[in-house]
């Protein structure tokens, strides 16, 4: 038997290692690279199947021990832990009667699916904004509501700060810290879609190591008898960075050692940026003496609570299998806050196993000697006596009829226990401080969308559904599956059943996108992913393969080759079963016996391409190995049967082509296919062809004489039915012959009766017309009569209007009349009026210019521009100042007068008034009068 030890490896994995030579002997030294006490402790090589496991002791490889249970994703994933950790709380008795929330364990979380606002996504914006305004209320601040859901204490609420982590990562990878709503919505829409994340809320008041953050690894280890352990002895990450909350490096906020070894501060405080509990309680004893803190009494034992909840909550799904020679060590993350109470951050599978220090390198060996001790000593005793008599592993929980507590154990405290180990220093929930009704927490939501009732409501709708629809569901479909390791095992077969209704409607269409496949692809021939889910997937590509465009795809991404090496390497029957399934699915037509263009052409290519693949050969090996199985022998004969329906005599000598070419290394075919079977096909199917061809042959002389026969029979019946024919003929033409005598005979007859009435019915007819004739004259005479009546009455009744109409006419125009009289009068006597004025005014001004020029023709003188200057013109002139007077200038300048013209636009008003001026002299004679 080979035999195989535990050792931790550098990057934090569990590995095994043989303890064999070259020649197979047992190694009894030790190795330069194996210098613990525990490396005598042989365990089996593990098996990455589950199912490979009873095989294996099947075939005497002895006990089988594998590190690893069954469905652990359900506790040691971010998402299998928040959605198992609600569902536990929502069901528990205990829990529900003392008011005990998921989010009094761990920090609010919720799991969104990127670039999808389902309800979680939803949720979590009302959580945000709710604690954003709660906050306000809660230190004074003006607006905002309370958060009657929100159990975090309000002194965590402060910046509202939120931690997105990703679902499928470990070892603090992808971990962001975000301050606002509008970072966090950013974030989400760069991740890819439909990836799922974790988002919780800070912590934002730590308890703090010398001004810096840290937390708890505690380890952890889980039987197949379902025991649960706890070791007494863990170490705390610390932090290589002043805390600062306004701080945006991940070194300052995350303490994972697989982090903070590539920071440039890591192990200037502490080697490793580890410390021992021993170490923590003196900074406890140092720091807050007047609490007298004691770690062991009040942080483990709550520490303990979360982790048995932790190890219940997922404890049913967890180990189906129910085997008892399986274990798992996991690692539990604390985080405490500044008034001591614990939170679970989360549980681990593959803990980090590094020795950062020498502390780790003291405590890593005795841990995992004793983890050994427990798991494997009562199957394969030890080589060699432990040299530490104690085991440091605690039993937490046990089943009754256990060997470590044969009444059964749980050392999980009361719920009503109270969760700060400081009473005076307990925060209430932000939830019970502000809430006056009855209590009104979560209850509980869907974590992830029913993807499988969203699809049967497309499907459902699919007349009124574009085919970017169904590709979208399908991709949330597949990317849903591809984290299988994230759901439960509803989710899982629910997003499974999805893909088969997709896959058997109008939505294979979308499945047929290279991603899709290359995603199914990957899925299939993963290693680590279950038998069943592989077996689902591959059904539903056998369920999608009647769209042609979906088959001709898949086969030409290598599918057929996927199910060839299922159907001729796997051990698992079901995985060969669904195999062949998927090989005779690809192989009948779906149009048989139908010729359609393009998808009757696509059918045959997909058939050579099986054949060029090997898949056809598959079927024949499996077929042949079937029939040695008496259980098998009716599934053989059906595969035989299908083979010789679907593939014509060319198709099985272009197959035995290849396998020629096979045979002379000028074509490959899949593994599994030997030299020695490839011989054997090649001469069954050569025999096979030629008898097959001796057949055709046969059976087309066989139809040739059948058809003389036939020929011969067909002109004896032609001739036969001719002669009947005629005889119908001449026995027909006899009996219309008499039957036409008799029926002119009786006309004959009839005629004679009817003569001697013919007379008297003729007169009564012309009568008849007659009067009828008089009957229609005198209708149309009275209609004519009716018709110019109506006439006369219209032409009157058009008159009578047409007077109707001029009075009113006339009506109207009288008030605008009496108005244009009135207006024409006015206007005639304003005419007249403005008519006088100017009159009068044209005589006062032909007086005034006699007047003027009378008196002033002695004194002209003589101007500078040839005009002439009366003698006031001359006084006005002397004048020192300038003056305007309207549109004229007067300038005296060196006792020389300038005089300017005047403008044509004077009135003879202003012209008046100048003239007016020029008399009013002091001297004047006339301005004296």
């Amino acid at each position: 038997m080979n035999k195989y030890v535990i050792f931790p490896g550098n990057n934090g994995r569990m590995f095994l290692k043989p303890l064999l030579d070259k020649r197979g002997n047992w190694v009894e030294s030790e190795t330069s690279d194996l210098k613990m006490n525990f490396i005598w402790k042989p365990v089996l090589l593990l098996a990455k199947e589950y199912n490979f496991l009873d095989e294996l002791f099947m075939q005497g490889f002895g006990p089988i021990i594998h590190n690893h249970l069954e469905n652990n994703r359900e506790i040691t994933t971010k998402t299998g832990l928040i959605r198992s950790l609600r569902t536990y709380y929502t069901n528990h008795e205990l829990a529900l009667q003392n008011s005990y929330h998921v989010h009094d364990s761990i920090p609010t979380s919720f799991i969104i699916t990127a670039n999808y606002e389902d309800l979680e996504y939803q949720m979590f914006i009302n959580r945000f904004n709710e604690i954003g305004n709660s906050y306000k209320l809660v230190f004074g601040f003006e607006g905002g509501m309370h958060s009657n859901k929100e159990r975090t204490p309000a002194k965590h609420c402060e910046k509202n700060m939120w931690l997105i982590k990703p679902a499928a990562l470990n070892q603090g990878k992808g971990i962001e810290v975000c301050r606002t709503l509008k970072e966090i919505m950013k974030s989400f829409k760069s991740k890819p879609i439909n990836s799922l994340w974790v988002i919780q809320k800070y912590i934002e008041k730590p308890l703090l190591f010398k001004g810096r953050k840290f937390d708890i690894r505690v380890w952890a280890l889980a039987t197949g008898k379902h025991e649960f352990f706890y070791y007494k002895h863990g170490y705390l990450r610390t932090s290589s960075s002043e805390y600062d909350t306004q701080a945006t490096d991940t070194y300052i906020h995350l303490t994972n050692n697989c982090l903070q070894k590539y920071g440039d501060n890591y192990g200037m405080f502490e080697k490793g940026n580890t410390l021992s509990f021993q170490d923590f309680q003196e900074y406890l004893d140092n720091e807050f003496p007047q609490f007298k803190l004691n770690f062991e009494e009040q942080f483990v034992p709550r520490m303990k609570d979360l982790m048995i909840d932790t190890y219940l909550s997922g404890k049913k799904t967890m180990h189906k299998s129910k085997r008892k020679t399986v274990f798992e060590l996991l690692g539990f993350d604390f985080l405490i806050d500044e008034d001591f109470r614990v939170w679970l951050i989360e549980a681990n599978t593959n803990p980090y196993l590094g020795v950062p220090n020498e502390y780790i390198e003291k405590l890593l060996p005795c841990m995992l000697d004793d983890m050994l001790e427990i798991t494997l000593d009562h199957f394969i005793p030890a080589k060699f006596p432990k040299e530490r008599t104690e085991n440091d592993f605690e039993l937490l929980y046990a089943e009754h009829g256990s060997c470590f507590s044969k009444e059964g154990a749980n050392k999980r405290q009361n719920y009503s226990t109270q969760i700060y180990p400081i009473p005076e220093l307990a925060q209430v929930p932000m939830c019970k401080q502000y809430t006056t009704s009855k209590n009104d927490d979560d209850q509980p939501k869907p974590i992830v969308k029913d993807l499988l009732q969203t699809v049967k409501h497309i499907l459902e709708n699919s007349s009124t559904q574009e085919i970017f629809e169904f590709s979208e569901i399908t991709s949330r479909v597949i990317s849903q599956i591809s984290n299988w390791e994230l759901l439960s095992e509803d989710q899982l077969n629910k997003s499974l059943q999805a893909l088969q209704l997709l896959a058997s409607s109008y939505g294979a269409a979308s499945l047929s996108d290279p991603d899709h496949i290359n995603s199914i692809f990957s899925l299939i021939n993963s290693e680590n992913i279950q038998v069943n889910t592989q077996i689902a997937l591959i059904e539903g590509m056998i369920l999608a393969g009647h769209n042609m465009r979906f088959r001709k795809e898949v086969v030409k991404k290598g599918f057929v080759g996927i199910l060839v090496n299922l159907a001729l390497c796997s051990k698992c029957e079901g995985l060969k079963d669904i195999a062949i399934k998927g090989l005779l699915g690809f192989c009948c037509s779906p149009t048989k016996g139908i010729y359609i263009p393009g998808k009757s052409r696509e059918h045959k290519w997909v058939k050579e391409k099986i054949m060029v693949e090997g898949g056809i050969l598959c079927l024949v090996k499996m077929a042949k190995e079937m029939m040695g199985i008496e259980e098998k022998k009716e599934k053989a004969e059906e595969i035989n049967r299908l083979l010789n329906q679907e593939y014509s005599l060319g198709d099985w000598e272009f197959l035995a082509g290849l396998v020629g070419k096979a045979i002379s290394g000028l074509h490959v075919f899949p593994g599994g296919l030997e030299n020695q079977f490839l011989f054997e096909v090649k001469k069954q199917l050569e025999d096979t062809n030629m008898a097959r061809r001796d057949d055709i042959r046969m059976k087309m002389e066989r139809d040739k004489i059948k058809k003389e026969e036939e020929d011969v029979e067909k002109k004896k019946q032609a001739e036969h039915h001719k002669q009947k024919l005629n005889e119908k003929k001449q026995k027909a033409e006899e009996y219309i012959k008499k039957r036409y005598e008799e029926i002119r005979k009786d006309k004959i007859n009839d005629l004679k009766k009817q003569n001697k009435f013919s007379r008297t019915i003729e007169d009564k007819l012309i009568e008849e017309k007659r009067h009828a004739l008089l009957i229609k004259l005198k209708k149309a005479e009275e209609l004519k009569v009716i018709q110019e009546f109506k006439i006369k009455q219209q032409e009157q009744l058009i008159k009578k209007n047409e007077i109707i109409k001029k009075k009113r006419q006339q009506e109207k125009k009288k008030p605008f009349l009496k108005d244009g009289s009135r207006l024409r009068s006015d206007f005639d006597r304003a005419k007249s009026l403005k008519r006088t004025e100017d009159k009068d005014k044209l005589e006062l001004d032909k007086a005034f210019k006699c007047f003027y020029y009378s008196k002033r023709c002695g004194d002209k003188t003589e101007s500078a521009d040839d005009s002439f200057l009366s003698l006031q013109d001359a006084y006005f002139s002397k004048i020192e100042s300038s003056k305007m007077i309207d549109s004229i200038l007067y300038t005296t300048k060196e006792k020389k007068t300038i005089t300017r013209r005047f403008s044509p636009m004077i009135s003879k008003k202003n012209l008046f008034k100048i003239y007016g001026k020029a008399f009013e002299t002091p001297d004047s004679s006339f301005s004296a009068k």
